[in-house]
């Protein structure tokens, strides 16, 4: 199952700059910056962003999860006045990440002929999944999230609530 999922992901990103590599439970999709002509065009268009989806499946259940991660990289140097000045900064994200960017492969008197967003690859990905009889799971960054969410809720209501009962009950207003 998994490598017909493999197989399948592989051959439905052929002609992108996107390249599948293995892991022992599953494979992750990213950039494929060793082919030059990817590198031109994602720098052509200022993509300074790299995203990966992580997939991992569980064969014995028949499921599988996605999981994001866009990093994020900007540098700069110069000199202003007489003082030279660098700059560098690096920002991760993990989970369910919404990446909306619509990168341009090429264009055309009439406007762009070829055009591809990370977020059409992982819907993709998501519905070869399905189409072989996955079923999608949350990965575990998301599921962390939403339970630290619960968490920061219920204490946000129960510690308040306590404090006010404490309260009523010394008689102290």
């Amino acid at each position: 199952m998994l490598q017909d999922y493999q197989w399948a992901v592989e051959a439905e990103l052929q002609n992108t700059p996107f390249i599948v590599t293995r892991l022992p439970d599953g494979f992750q999709v990213g950039y494929d910056l060793a082919d030059a002509r990817w590198w031109n065009v994602l720098q052509l268009n200022e993509v300074s962003d790299s995203i990966t989806y992580t997939v991992r499946v569980d064969e014995r259940r028949q499921r599988f999860s996605i999981t994001d991660t866009v990093k994020r990289m900007s540098w700069s140097a110069g000199v202003s006045g007489f003082v030279p000045r660098l700059s560098w900064s690096f920002s991760w994200q993990s989970g369910r990440v919404r990446y909306g960017r619509v990168i341009m492969l090429g264009t055309s008197p009439g406007g762009f002929e070829i055009a591809f967003s990370p977020e059409n690859e992982r819907a993709r990905i998501k519905e070869i999944g399905e189409e072989l009889g996955l079923r999608p799971r949350m990965s575990p960054h998301v599921s962390i999230g939403l339970w630290a969410a619960a968490g920061g809720v219920a204490i946000g209501l129960i510690v308040p609530a306590i404090i006010m009962l404490s309260l009523s009950l010394t008689g102290n207003h």
